[in-house]
């Protein structure tokens, strides 16, 4: 099982280049190293030693907000009453999962999507999963929208479709637990889920865990003559490996270009960079950091290849942070349209800090605008071409966003 939180970890994990220059006022964070893992600290269930250890992670992560949240004002929470209140049932919670079930439901309370913190248990299978590598799964990805979880895909070759669950179907528990940020399914151990489908009928299930491979991260196709490249992360590989489908469509120019982002819930601001420089022959601002004395712009650096035609990009709720900015520089500078349903509104920047039982938080540090200095926070993007698709047409496999786009694209060529 995928777990989508809105609390999207990592997003805008780096600035250009990697440097950390604009935020030197937080360098004394344990920022985490990308792609490196630490070995977790493994403690019994219920034991003195699991509530010592969630008191050394709780109060690391509520000091960290409290000294280096970008907003001094905390949003209006009164995060040191609410952390203090909270803290001796997290410390009570005999398990990982319970345990960061906890901390994420403080975080909560900032309504901040970026904020989050997920265990040393999911920490190493999303780890695992970014190499490409099988773990155990249910079948699903659920995606958490508003207050409730909900069944967004069922993979047709794993034990939830065999279960018969459905899309839209609302997750209400898994394994005992109805926060499921901490929960790390293992192999062939019966979990007990509940889900709740429309109509409001409970349907319970016993699922054993299979290894199932990663979704693709990258994937392209063609229909209609027209070159659809779907990625799901910002990152150095994705740009290698966009640049390289670029490549190759030299020798045989589509049509158009489709970037489909509905699953992409952001990364590195210099991979965006990238990628928005495969779009422009010359340089062009993108984004803005607002700073305390003074803003910072980003601006492209030239690429070998350059995609100059047709544009279109895919968007969704699932598409977030760089994706967003992505999306909004294609619209503010003319470059294309964009197609689908409006973005998660979850644009701040932010850092991976490690926590001290291998688990990792992403914190909040910076505030990220368009290059038309627009804030997207809370609000997102709307498309030019909105398309919402029904339950049905979800349960069905029909990607009506995809026709959508396609069908616009055929109309502008018929009309030039």
């Amino acid at each position: 099982m995928m777990m989508r939180r809105p609390t999207l970890r990592p997003l805008l994990i780096g600035l250009l280049g990697g440097a950390l220059a604009l935020i030197a006022a937080c360098s004394s964070l344990p920022y985490a190293e990308r792609g490196v893992v630490p070995p977790p600290v493994v403690v019994a269930d219920g034991s003195a030693e699991r509530r010592a250890l969630n008191a050394r992670v709780w109060d690391a992560a509520v000091g960290y907000v409290a000294g280096h949240y970008y907003d001094r004002d905390l949003r209006g929470v009164d995060w040191k009453d609410e952390a203090a209140r909270r803290r001796e049932a997290a410390l009570a919670e005999p398990t990982e999962a319970g345990f960061y079930g906890q901390l994420n439901n403080l975080f909560d309370l900032m309504n901040d999507r970026h904020l989050s913190a997920t265990s040393p248990a999911v920490r190493a299978r999303e780890h695992a999963s970014n190499q490409g590598q099988a773990g155990p799964s249910f079948g699903l990805t659920a995606a958490r929208m508003g207050d409730d979880w909900f069944v967004t895909r069922v993979r047709p070759d794993g034990p939830a479709a065999a279960e018969g669950i459905q899309v839209g179907w609302r997750l209400v528990r898994v394994d005992g637990l109805n926060d499921f940020t901490g929960v790390s399914p293992r192999l062939g151990h019966p979990t007990p889920l509940v889900f709740e489908d429309e109509t409001g009928q409970r349907h319970e299930r016993t699922i054993a865990p299979i290894a199932l491979p990663p979704r693709p991260f990258h994937e392209a196709t063609r229909r209609d003559g027209i070159l659809i490249l779907r990625f799901d992360r910002f990152d150095p590989e994705a740009v290698e490996w966009l640049e390289a489908r670029l490549r190759e469509a030299e020798a045989d120019p589509p049509r158009a270009l489709i970037l489909d982002v509905r699953d992409n819930d952001g990364g590195q601001l210099a991979a965006l960079s990238s990628v928005v420089g495969l779009l422009h022959r010359d340089s062009v601002g993108f984004a803005v950091q607002k700073r305390r004395l003074i803003d910072v712009r980003f601006v492209t650096a030239p690429r070998e290849v350059v995609w100059e035609g047709p544009l279109i990009v895919l968007t969704g709720p699932g598409s977030a942070s760089a994706s967003e900015l992505l999306a909004a520089h294609v619209q503010d500078a003319g470059r294309g349209r964009v197609v689908g349903e409006t973005t998660a509104g979850a644009v701040i920047g932010s850092r991976d800090i490690e926590l001290p039982d291998g688990g990792v938080m992403s914190l909040s540090l910076f505030v990220i605008l368009t290059a038309e200095r627009h804030s997207l926070e809370g609000e997102g993007v709307t498309p030019d071409i909105e398309v919402i698709p029904t339950l049905a047409q979800r349960r069905a496999g029909e990607d009506v966003v995809l026709d959508a786009a396609i069908a616009a694209l055929l109309t502008d060529e018929a009309t030039d």
